[in-house]
């Protein structure tokens, strides 16, 4: 029984929708049963709820069990003209949640799609649903398969793993770039039509080994994209190695970064790293581990240079924070630290293995009143986290350093933000893998960070061994009128800035598509040709990437 619609029809454009939509979800409900379709205002109202500044308000929420569901849920869309909009989780944090671009659109929720439906030791590859959460698929391999390592983001334990891979999400191991370490995927097109990516489509052994298949490869086109529902996706693991150790730079000044960013690109493109390696300026680190000192004031104030520089010390941090990590046998390791020291001098490196970690553990312990040991305690609660992530353990640690300039989340009882209104807006510029690169970036974005009265946490990051994606956060109170409105104003700005000194985004939200989309390209016009072929109706996600 559909209950509280939330559609309200005042012309006769708007009645029509409506009666579509109430077509619609009649028919979804004798497909799949009234437990999997929802209208009701209070659950419509639940996934409208974001970290961005403006929100929308879906038409109704399906849940579907299978990629027959699917299906079907499509062809019914088809039929009454209804537009749908496929979430994984739904925790697409400071990029859009689980919001629709636009108004009325139907949220496929594919969290009962949760089923890990095979592993392989030999191969190191899982085959997923878009359910798997990061904290399910952790636990699956530590319990059935010790051998292999996943990758894992800081987005917390509930995160989709298939969901951040389609959105070119990265992580922090050797197959911590997502969308490359998918491999053959099973998606619904908006006819309804099943389509399997590489040699799915032969049945072919190699499947989930061999990501081109024959002919074209379509993969990337359902990546960040509005035209195909992935129901199933082959994602490539880590073997357990012999040996493994993080390795943590700290360096003092602010001048340091282009030095440091062309030394760890050298790394990288020798191979001796294949990690991706993290460089985060101490506002991330701070705000991983603190509550804003300003967080009780209503107006949002930033970090004084003098209270930024007491905290620095007191969490014993860097100005720039480096994190990454080598994997290899114990004849190997003690040449590749040798070789890491070396590229990096003058840079002291830290070096942390099991071992080490358990020992200084042990000693926090025994030691807490010397003031020595009461420093590493502090400095082991700010890397420990990181180091776990770089063996491909997923975490919840970092969910609070979302809520920035707000009482921390834990405190609260909760790690979701959208439980407390915190607002969230990620801006995500890449750019080679050059020093004098990541200092434009900071000269271009500090100014306007500030300016609108924002901190600039940021975290540049060499994914791959000759790019820098450039994380950075705005952090605001969603209850706090003022604040929204220098959100919108600083994001735009940023924005508009970066696309036109040419670093555009990796990836962004809802609020950033028809940024994108002003740049009228023969790329964003080929895209246009592509979905009207594929999806001329507009069903799937209409204005996500793609008008």
């Amino acid at each position: 029984m559909i209950t509280n619609t939330a559609v309200s029809p005042t012309t006769h454009s708007v009645n029509s929708h409506a009666n579509s939509l109430l077509s619609a979800v009649c028919q979804w409900q004798q497909a799949l049963g009234k437990r999997a379709v929802a209208a009701d205002i209070t659950t419509l109202e639940r996934y409208a709820r974001t970290t961005l500044p403006a929100s929308s308000m879906p038409g109704a929420v399906l849940y579907p069990l299978n990629a027959t569901q699917v299906q079907t849920i499509v062809k019914i869309a088809g039929l009454h003209g209804v537009s749908l909009h496929p979430i994984s989780r739904g925790r697409n944090y400071g990029y859009g949640n689980a919001c629709p671009a636009t108004d009325g659109q139907v949220i496929i929720d594919l969290q009962r799609m949760n089923r890990i439906v095979s592993v392989d030791d030999e191969l190191a590859y899982t085959v997923i649903e878009p359910g798997v959460t990061q904290g399910q698929l952790f636990e699956y391999l530590q319990g059935y398969h010790p051998d292999l390592w996943m990758d894992a983001t800081g987005a917390g334990l509930e995160a989709s793993i298939v969901g951040n891979a389609l959105d070119r999400g990265f992580g922090h191991t050797p197959c911590g770039d997502h969308f490359r370490a998918t491999c053959g995927l099973q998606l619904v097109l908006a006819d309804g039509n099943m389509l399997e990516t590489g040699f799915g489509h032969y049945a072919a052994h190699a499947a989930h080994c061999y990501p081109y298949g024959v002919g074209p490869v379509l993969d990337g086109l359902f990546s960040q994209s509005n035209l195909g529902i992935v129901t199933r996706a082959g994602i490539w693991l880590n073997r357990r190695p012999q040996a493994f150790e993080a390795f943590f730079v700290k360096a003092k000044s602010a001048q340091a970064l282009a030095g440091l960013t062309d030394r760890l690109r050298e790394l990288r493109l020798s191979g001796l790293v294949t990690s991706a390696v993290h460089i985060a300026n101490d506002l991330r680190v701070m705000s991983s581990r603190i509550s804003h000192p300003m967080a009780s004031d209503e107006r949002g104030q930033m970090l004084d240079s003098e209270t930024r520089r007491q905290l620095v010390r007191k969490l014993g941090i860097g100005h720039w924070n480096v994190s990454g990590a080598i994997y290899g046998s114990h004849i190997t390791m003690g040449a590749m630290r040798k070789a890491i020291r070396r590229t990096l001098r003058p840079f002291h490196v830290v070096f942390l293995s099991d071992r080490k970690l358990a020992l200084a553990k042990r000693a926090t312990r025994l030691l807490r009143t010397i003031d020595p040991v009461r420093r590493l305690s502090k400095t082991l609660q700010v890397i420990e986290p990181v180091y776990q992530l770089l063996k491909g353990q997923p975490t919840d640690a970092f969910l609070p350093s979302i809520a920035w300039h707000m009482p921390q989340l834990g405190a609260m009882g909760t790690t979701d933000p959208l439980d407390r209104s915190v607002g969230l807006i990620w801006v995500s510029p890449v750019a080679p893998a050059q020093g004098q690169h990541g200092d434009t970036l900071v000269h271009l974005m500090e100014p306007i960070f500030n300016k609108h009265g924002f901190d600039m946490p940021v975290t540049m990051t060499l994914v791959t061994d000759r790019a820098l994606c450039v994380v950075s956060n705005i952090s605001f109170d969603r209850q706090n009128p003022s604040q929204v409105e220098r959100a919108q104003h600083c994001h735009d700005e940023l924005m508009q800035t970066l696309l036109s000194s040419g670093y555009p985004p990796y990836r962004t939200g809802p609020g950033g598509f028809e940024k994108l989309r002003a740049n009228d390209s023969s790329f964003w016009s080929t895209c246009r040709r592509i979905k009207q072929s594929l999806d001329p109706d507009a069903i799937i996600s209409p204005g996500r990437y793609v008008a």
